[in-house]
């Protein structure tokens, strides 16, 4: 499965965008804004950069620009978020970046998001200057307030190279390799292994294989190809393994796939370049005057 970007467009001059949902489910995604999200009913499963939390009711966490992350609210729960341009705190980020997502208090997130929602929905005189500075005063006292850590110097280029790599896997998946992937990014197949590791959470054969399974499942469902055919053309060499890696993954063989078997239940953590809505149909946003 491809993590796409989301892309969010700002009205006006503003730059802050405030919301809840009901029911949260999203597909992994990333995006070049500040996300913080505060659980205000319930729990949900978080996940950012391969890394799996529970947000709890009353814990808040944030997530940064370009991070890969995805959240499955439990039925019932109630999410709050702030979401905001990274330009409006990146003199307060700069090479900092949280050494770990959960914050350790909530810091009078209620109070500043219903603030925020006030000034957003009341556009009187100056607010986008009163939102803005919200916006960076919670940025700093979150920082000030949580471990941080310095942002590796090859981040970036590594980042640009990985969603690359990622886009030319999800092409080639038939008949790609370790090898491969290490030559893309200029690695030694070592240290890339202990790259996308930390990247994803998975080994770089758990990833090729979730992708594999993930393309037989279209063909199942959108060709008249046999299994041979499509474990062939996924790149399992034999029937064998592909009933064997699909059961592993899925939980089910090929053939008795269920209908409303859902591949959002295939979370591999990867970035390609394009804009899509993350959140699941069955999400509920709530408008103000359900807050």
């Amino acid at each position: 499965m491809i993590v796409n970007r989301e892309l969010r467009s700002y009205s006006s001059e503003r730059r802050v965008w405030v919301g809840k949902y009901e029911n949260l489910i999203n597909l992994p995604h990333w995006h070049s804004d500040c996300e913080i999200v505060y659980c205000e009913t319930g729990e949900a499963k978080c996940n950012v950069n391969g890394r799996d939390f529970i947000l709890a009711k009353g814990q808040c966490a944030f997530i940064a620009p370009r991070s890969t992350h995805f959240i499955q609210g439990a039925n019932g729960s109630i999410l709050a978020f702030i979401l905001f341009d990274s330009e409006l705190t990146k003199n307060v980020i700069g090479e900092k970046e949280l050494v770990f997502p959960l914050l350790s208090k909530d810091y009078s997130f209620s109070q500043i998001f219903q603030a925020l929602d006030e000034e957003l929905s009341g556009e009187l005189p100056l607010f986008t200057i009163s939102v803005n500075n919200r916006i960076e005063r919670l940025i700093l006292d979150i920082f000030m307030g949580e471990k941080t850590q310095q942002k590796e110097r090859d981040e970036g280029y590594l980042e640009e190279q990985y969603k690359a790599l990622i886009k030319e896997i999800d092409l080639q998946y038939a008949n790609y390799s370790l090898a491969n992937a290490a030559r893309f990014m200029a690695l030694s197949e070592s240290y890339f292994s202990r790259f996308f590791k930390r990247r994803t959470d998975m080994t770089f054969t758990q990833y090729l294989n979730l992708v594999r399974v993930e393309k037989a499942i279209d063909l199942l469902r959108t060709t008249k190809l046999n299994m041979t055919e499509i474990a062939i053309a996924c790149g399992f060499g034999t029937i064998r393994n592909f009933n064997r890696m699909f059961k592993r993954i899925t939980g089910y063989s090929p053939s008795t796939l269920p209908a409303t078997y859902s591949q959002l239940q295939i979370h591999p953590t990867n970035e390609v370049e394009n804009a899509v809505d993350p959140t699941d149909a069955r999400s509920i946003l709530l408008k103000p005057s359900e807050y």
